[in-house]
Formats: C-alpha cells, structure tokens, sequence
C-alpha cells in the first residue's frame, strides 16, 4: 500500500496507494498493545496515541485518531 520499511520504522514511499492520511516519507510504528505515533515531515507534524488494547482491536480508534488530526489541519476557506 505505498510503503516500506526504514531503519526500525515504516516508511511511507508513494503517494496515492494509502488508505490512511499522510505524505510521502511519512513514518510510524505500532506496538503490540496499541501504542503508536507517527511523524509527517512535510507537515511538520508528530503525533502520539497511548492506547492499551490488543493491536487487531485498536484498529479503529488509530484510523479515526490519524484521520480526526489531519481534518483539524484543514484551513477555513
């Protein structure tokens, strides 16, 4: 799905085949127990998601955590 694995991380690597919000070059990691962050260099953002729940239950709240963050970043016209 457009992307690969870095030094210890994954790595974002084309643009348009992610489900998920973000940019080329992004990366994250998730633990086995929910916690997880990315980073988005061309947005100059980090984030960071301390959940406790087993990695298949916390599918849902990563999704709509990462997609709530970058909705927020969307400007008023």
């Amino acid at each position: 799905m457009g992307q690969g694995f870095g030094l210890g991380f994954a790595v974002r690597t084309a643009p348009g085949r992610n489900p998920e919000p973000g940019s080329v070059g992004n990366f994250y990691w998730t633990g086995a127990w929910g916690t997880t962050f990315w980073v988005d260099p061309t947005e100059k953002l980090i984030a960071m998601q301390m959940i406790q729940m087993p990695l298949a239950q916390g599918g849902r709240y990563r999704r709509a955590f990462r997609n709530l963050v970058y909705q927020a970043m969307v400007s008023p016209e």
